[in-house]
């Protein structure tokens, strides 16, 4: 029986915590399953076959949008190709029960990994898949100390759902390995010749997601190679918008509905997405904006003093290439699979406009990333909440009004920022739409007020001379932190 040969990717960065706790798993002397999931191109693949590309892997992959019928006959066609014998693939089974019984005859003894790759698919998003292995678990699998199996898919909430969650399963899925897309100092490791502007505009631009940062470390800068890869016919960005539904979700076309509304806007709430989709507000749209949630494409938020099923919750995209496809890829996706940007990629953007989203997402990024702002503003041990702050009142004097991160602290202060991501330092006009924005809040537990300003570039001598600011944080002091 032959097993996967694994190359050694010695340009493999970060997942110290998930490779720490799969190669613990692999040292445990009893049978184990893994459940491992997350969104398209987030590495799981990566990660499993470095992890254990010295133990004998046998891997089986799903084909999407292929019946069950259709999924049992490919999964004998790998395995005889395995076993090096071609009988195998002329078998008929009618249940995965007969391929789990026909699989389990390879892997009753010895040092084996059974990886089964994009699950959903596999399983066509039923589940008879996960049902029948438990039978030959229980009565087969289980007895070979030095086996794992690990079931892997890109679809969350099919994940969570039909695998982590199924009573098939219960007490028998031992581990469960949720996977992110890399953090700041990951995607640093990742763009390591690159400085620390280009690492964060990949990041606020296409997140940290392995093969994303992989297309824009291709060229000479991050720029430039975003736009090649975006704007020129067949490009990997214009593609991928496509290829990110048929992997992570099932086919219901409310899924891109709502993410087609929520590109439009800036947010929206539960009552104008019911209104959208023509639907009432019930179990059906909150499964819906549930399973977006699960694989990271929108979220919802809150003002921070507020629990987070209030009815002022915001919806919004979350997913940074999906925020960077709907306002500068799709208004243009004709123009460009027509080639018009071919020879000139760049001409397809304009340099102002891009720098203002970047000022959106490097927002979006500051709130996400709290814990990096409280350690560099040294209370990240004292208890505090933090988000953006707006409320009825400020949703009726000045719509849109929000402040983007604040901190309501337990030591009796509100640290309040204001966010600059700009190519230059900032400047003394700051202070007018700072001291707006501070008139507007209520401080009605008169608390002290903290005042930061987080630029990418720091300010100018005159506004630090004024000492408005109680600090001023750069990208310096936030990779500084991120790295510790």
């Amino acid at each position: 029986m032959r097993s996967k040969d694994i190359i050694e990717n010695s340009h493999f960065v970060g997942r110290q915590y998930e490779h720490s706790l799969l190669q613990k798993i692999a040292r445990i002397v009893r049978a184990s399953i893994v459940v491992i999931y997350g969104r398209r191109r987030i590495g799981k693949t990566e990660l499993i076959e470095q992890t254990y590309r010295n133990r004998n892997i046998i891997k089986f992959e799903g084909i999407e949008g292929k019946p069950e019928k259709d999924q049992m006959a490919y999964i004998l066609l790998q395995l005889s190709e395995y076993a090096q014998d071609p009988l195998i693939a002329k078998v008929q089974c009618t249940s995965w029960l007969e391929v789990f019984q026909i699989l389990a005859r390879y892997v009753e003894k010895g040092c084996w990994t059974l990886y089964f790759e994009e699950v959903q698919w596999l399983a066509n998003y039923q589940d008879n898949f996960v049902s029948e292995l438990k039978y030959i678990w229980d009565n087969n699998l289980r007895h070979n100390k030095e086996l794992i199996v690990i079931l892997c898919g890109s679809s969350p909430s099919f994940m969570l759902t039909h695998v982590v969650k199924s009573r098939a399963l219960y007490n028998r899925s031992q581990y469960e390995i949720p996977l992110k897309p890399f953090d700041l100092q990951e995607t640093r490791e990742f763009l390591k010749k690159r400085s620390h502007r280009e690492v964060l505009e990949a990041y606020l631009t296409v997140g940290g997601i392995p093969e994303y940062l992989n297309w824009v470390n291709k060229d000479s800068s991050v720029f430039l190679s975003l736009c090649k890869h975006s704007f020129t016919s067949g490009s990997f960005f214009l593609r991928e918008y496509e290829k990110i539904f048929i992997s992570n979700l099932a086919t219901n076309k409310n899924y891109k509905k709502i993410v087609d509304f929520l590109s439009k806007k800036r947010f929206a709430t539960r009552k104008e997405l019911t209104q959208h989709l023509k639907t009432q507000s019930g179990g059906t749209l909150t499964s819906l904006l549930q399973d977006l949630e699960m694989c990271g494409f929108i979220k919802h938020y809150t003002p921070f003093y507020l629990e987070s099923d209030s009815l002022l919750a915001r919806y919004c995209i979350q997913d940074v290439y999906l925020q960077f496809y709907f306002k500068f890829i799709s208004p243009i996706k004709q123009e460009i699979e027509h080639g018009d940007y071919n020879s000139n990629p760049t001409s397809a953007i304009k340099t102002d406009n891009y720098y203002k989203w970047l000022g959106f997402a490097f927002e979006r990024f500051c709130r996400d990333n709290h814990r990096i702002f409280a350690k560099i503003l040294g209370f990240h041990a004292v208890q505090y909440q933090s988000g953006v702050f707006f409320s009825k009142k400020t949703n009726e004097d000045e719509p849109g009004y929000q402040i983007d991160l604040i901190f309501d602290r337990a030591d009796g202060v509100y640290t309040i920022c204001e966010i600059k991501y700009v190519q230059a330092k900032v400047s003394s006009k700051v202070i007018t739409d700072f001291e707006r924005k501070l008139a507007l809040f209520p401080n009605t537990k008169n608390k002290t007020i903290q005042k930061v300003l987080i630029a990418s570039d720091g300010a100018e001598k005159g506004l630090i001379d004024r000492g408005y600011f109680d600090q001023i944080i750069t990208l310096d002091d936030i990779f500084a932190v991120a790295a510790n």
